[in-house]
């Protein structure tokens, strides 16, 4: 990382774990054990989350939550949480919400992403708090949703996905 040109530029530095634990862990453990382990920080945090700054909250079968406070780091140029970041978050949600209903050494891909903005996330709306369900548990996909609420309650975002189930071979 370079050094700040002027007094208007930032800086962020973060640190992240080696995975090696986490991949090793799935093998034995089903995802919702996966995924409680990562919460309570005996397995360590995915690196993309702590490049966000995406929190895990609480997983229950088939349902997980996530938050995330908005830092200048997350906006446009127009003063707003980034789209992306805030699909991104949706994401992780409904993807760790199908993650938490499979059985051991077996995983999953997001291979079908619905995102729906409905107001803008500000550094001055607080916490966003991911809530993401299962609606469908098949076998070789899942249907998730997905909704971005503000510090007040108002929603921000819904989504939808569908993920591919990835048996052991």
């Amino acid at each position: 990382m370079t050094a700040p040109t002027s007094a208007t530029d930032r800086r962020r530095s973060y640190e992240w774990e080696d995975q090696e634990a986490t991949r090793s862990a799935a093998g034995v453990l089903d995802g919702l054990a996966v995924l409680r382990s990562i919460g309570s920080g005996t397995l360590p945090v995915p690196p993309a989350l702590r490049t966000l700054g995406i929190e895990p909250v609480e997983a229950a079968p088939g349902r997980v939550t996530f938050s995330l406070d908005p830092e200048e780091f997350h906006l446009n140029p127009f003063g707003l949480v980034h789209g992306g970041v805030l699909a991104a978050v949706l994401d992780t949600a409904m993807g760790c919400a199908v993650h938490s209903l499979l059985p051991p050494a077996t995983a999953y891909v997001t291979s079908e992403l619905n995102v729906r903005f409905l107001r803008p996330g500000l550094l001055s709306t607080g916490r966003l708090m991911c809530t993401g369900e299962v609606v469908h548990p098949g076998t070789s996909n899942m249907v998730a949703q997905a909704r971005i609420v503000d510090g007040s309650g108002r929603v921000i975002a819904l989504a939808g996905c569908t993920c591919q189930v990835r048996t052991p071979r």
